[in-house]
């Protein structure tokens, strides 16, 4: 380099590598088919332990959990997004698959908590009830979930 850089034109450069990595930390999220086919597969789960026997309910939550459980380690990293960006992993929100998972513990509580109350109304269905209305909350409330996350790295990242 011939000439000094000036202060402002350091900043001027950190400015834009900041506003650069605030755009790809943007592009973090999971796909909307895992969204739906978490809500689809806890409905089918509903459904089967309200109208199977007791086996069947077994065997269905061994194959829903061990299906997700193949798909969910790559996909909620959120670092895959697209076909077209890969994240690297200091970009994506951190604990995002710690995050994701503690909610689908506190859905599967409250999965339960809702059949209990819909049997004791005397609901015919009532684990169908309760996963449906769990299922729109998973539809709804990933994407906002995931947007939370975004903006909390974006803020750590400014904070840097």
């Amino acid at each position: 380099m011939d000439e000094p850089v000036t202060p402002h034109e350091a900043r001027a450069a950190l400015d834009t590598i900041e506003r650069s990595r605030l755009r790809v930390i943007d592009e973090v999220d999971v796909p909307w088919w895992y969204w739906w086919g978490l809500a689809l597969g806890w409905i089918a789960l509903g459904v089967i332990a309200d109208v199977g026997s007791n086996w069947l309910t077994t065997v269905a939550t061994i194959a829903f959990g061990a299906a997700h459980a193949a798909v969910t380690p790559r996909v909620i990293s959120g670092r895959n997004a697209s076909r077209n960006l890969s994240v690297r992993a200091a970009l994506a929100p951190p604990h995002l698959g710690r995050i994701v998972i503690g909610a689908l513990v506190g859905l599967g509580a409250l999965t339960v908590g809702l059949a209990l109350l819909a049997r004791a109304d005397g609901a015919d269905h009532p684990v169908t009830i309760a996963s449906v209305l769990v299922a729109v909350i998973i539809v709804l409330g990933g994407p906002l979930l995931l947007s939370s996350a975004r903006q909390r790295a974006a803020g750590a990242a400014v904070a840097r």
